[in-house]
């Protein structure tokens, strides 16, 4: 097989994976489809002169899979690298390994590529729309995008090193993932006093002094009102109360607590 015609497959492996892996979703196999559908290229053409191991190898991928669709493309190249080699005999090692790595990449993708990303540049995004600024928009299209697009260099960091890769990824990525989540404690609680909103009513008069609740709540912890907010909607969620019972309890109770002039 000429290399320049196996790097336009893997390129078409990984496009369907990007638009269509996470898709097919479905209580049965989970990304199990999406997976076979994107490697259907690499094993038409790895199979091509057999067509029962064609058919062993599509059962094979249709196995249950579920992982952050971020990290998938890391396994996936491994998967690759594994079937070119050894086709059939390969097949059982591809099911256990994909079995295995799942789990693990599903964690750390999900702080890397989700959690820590869609926190930092959806809070700056957020911001910038609030004040009018439409760049705002454009910066987590902008941010969404490249997320997307380390599918290429993931998959071939799987395709060249295949499993040795993952000891080496734990151990690199660790520190790595504790810095960042720092830096998204950190936009978290920044956003949670700048952007919740909550204004006491009531109003301290004392000669030519004029005191807001909040201002008076805010001399014994700056944003007080804020973190007591987000602290009973953590809480909530904590409970495993749905969030769109969490967010229709927001609403009511600010509705009646402005409703008695308590919240203005």
């Amino acid at each position: 097989m000429k290399m320049s015609k196996m790097k336009k497959i893997y390129r078409k492996v990984m496009n369907r994976w990007i638009v269509f892996g996470a898709t097919s979703l479905n209580y049965e196999k989970y990304e199990g489809l999406g997976y076979t559908y994107a490697m259907l290229p690499f094993i038409e053409e790895n199979y091509r002169d057999d067509p029962a191991g064609k058919k062993t190898a599509i059962t094979t991928q249709l196995q249950f899979f579920n992982t952050t669709p971020y990290t998938a493309p890391f396994i996936m190249g491994v998967d690759v690298g594994m079937e070119e080699n050894g086709k059939t005999a390969s097949l059982e090692a591809v099911s256990a390994l994909k079995t295995g790595l799942m789990g693990p990449l599903a964690g750390i993708g999900d702080s890397l590529f989700v959690t820590i990303p869609w926190t930092i540049f959806g809070a700056i995004a957020a911001n910038m729309a609030l004040h009018g600024n439409p760049f705002g928009c454009i910066l987590w299209i902008i941010a969404s995008i490249l997320i997307r697009l380390t599918a290429y260099p993931l998959f071939t960091a799987g395709y060249r090193s295949g499993t040795k890769m993952l000891s080496s990824i734990n151990t690199t990525l660790k520190a790595l993932t504790n810095a960042a989540s720092v830096l998204g404690l950190m936009v978290v609680g920044a956003l949670a006093a700048t952007m919740v909103k909550v204004n006491l009513a009531f109003t301290f008069k004392q000669g030519k002094l004029t005191m807001t609740g909040n201002s008076i709540l805010d001399q014994i912890m700056p944003g007080l009102l804020p973190a007591a907010v987000v602290g009973v909607i953590y809480y909530l969620l904590g409970k495993k109360v749905k969030p769109v019972y969490v967010i229709l309890i927001v609403l009511a109770v600010s509705i009646a607590l402005n409703a008695l002039h308590i919240l203005a």
